[in-house]
């Protein structure tokens, strides 16, 4: 592939991991293993931005200098060890396997009968600069000499020309009056292809993370949730639920929710206007509860949310700011006052007999709620 496209393809690791998934990926490394893997995979992403400049092979023959570009050339290489090696360290955590390899036995980039290509480019990586004089995958021959282009005048005098773009000798270890040598050289375009053939694999990585959510959350459905004709003791049922099942992932809308039903509305009239949000409210439970019991389905809980957290209408330029603090510190006693003062004669059909900040609170929440529905009309 082309070099823009290798890099996008690399980036889509990032966009899948902190995409919509991110939450569902996070409670699967919280459930499935005792150590922390997301520091792994984020650290593979950092590493993948670190590299990808240099994961470019075009030029690297072009402009010649005095090492016949072994220091860019050697970047190359270990910038794809880098890449390869980091997506196997998120396929072993995939795999929940830490022995798990990278297309164990296959050799169709390098085509040695040997080795496959996991553990010929690791000879290349050796060879070329990782530790070129303490070789220990060669047979009888562990040390390279300086690399360049290739260029081997013996091997074109014996007519043994290979089809390589960089090269070097190994020399033997043994004691002997002739020489020994041998050339080894790799083409740009293989390892090009090697690591190719890894990114394309995040694909695969990217659905058996979807399958592996999928089954824990359609595991955890088994367990089947008590239910419960008591609202409150419903809530207090899903929110023991939710924080086992999906590391309380709606307690914040549980919670509003028993704030909602439970805050006593002291004006009798402000109470049986509002009584029509609270059954509202009451009715949408089991959509919480079918979310939670079976989250492994495409369960959505807008159905809950519209009802609790409706567009907030502005009534001035200084509304916003009283939204705010509403909403961020409706049991912050400081701002009581101020707040009920603003509000109470802004929240028809509710009048202004207002006792306190969380009654105020539900109050507002039921004046937007009904505001959407008459504009939905």
């Amino acid at each position: 592939m082309k070099y823009e496209e290798r890099i996008e393809k690399l980036n889509s690791l990032n966009a899948f991991i902190n995409g919509e998934n991110q939450d569902d990926i996070l409670l699967m490394l919280d459930k499935r293993y005792g150590e922390d893997k997301w520091n792994i995979i984020c650290a593979v992403m950092n590493w993948f931005r670190v590299v990808e400049r240099y994961l470019n092979s075009e030029n690297l023959l072009k402009n010649k200098s005095e090492d016949y570009n072994w220091g860019e050339v050697y970047l190359f290489i270990s910038a794809v060890d880098i890449v390869v090696k980091g997506i196997n360290d998120i396929n072993k955590i995939v795999k929940n396997n830490n022995k798990a390899r990278l297309f164990f036995g296959e050799n169709d980039i390098f085509g040695d009968e040997e080795k496959d290509d996991w553990n010929y480019f690791q000879n290349i990586r050796a060879i070329f600069g990782a530790h070129p004089t303490e070789l220990k995958d060669n047979k009888e021959y562990i040390v390279a000499t300086y690399p360049t282009p290739y260029n081997s005048r013996i091997d074109i005098l014996q007519d043994k020309t290979k089809d390589w773009d960089y090269y070097t000798l190994l020399w033997s270890k043994e004691k002997t009056q002739d020489f020994r040598q041998e050339s080894f050289g790799f083409k740009f375009d293989d390892i090009s292809r090697y690591l190719d053939k890894s990114i394309s694999y995040l694909d695969v990585i990217y659905k058996e993370i979807i399958n592996m959510i999928y089954e824990y959350k359609k595991e955890t459905s088994q367990k089947k949730i008590t239910k419960n004709e008591n609202p409150i003791e419903q809530l207090n049922i899903l929110e023991k639920e939710d924080k086992e099942r999906l590391n309380s992932r709606y307690k914040h809308i549980i919670n509003d929710i028993k704030v909602l039903i439970k805050t006593e509305i002291t004006d009798k009239l402000n109470e049986k206007r509002y009584q029509k949000y609270k059954n509202k409210l009451i009715e949408n439970i089991p959509v919480l509860y079918n979310t939670i019991q079976y989250s492994e389905r495409n369960n959505s809980i807008n159905e809950i949310e519209n009802v609790i957290d409706c567009d907030i209408e502005y009534f001035t330029n200084t509304s916003s700011y009283y939204y705010s603090k509403l909403y961020e510190y409706w049991n912050n006693e400081d701002m009581e006052d101020l707040l009920i003062e603003h509000f109470k004669d802004r929240i028809p059909p509710f009048n202004n007999n207002i006792s306190n900040i969380k009654e105020l609170y539900c109050l507002v929440k039921a004046y937007n709620y009904y505001r959407i529905i008459e504009k939905a009309q």
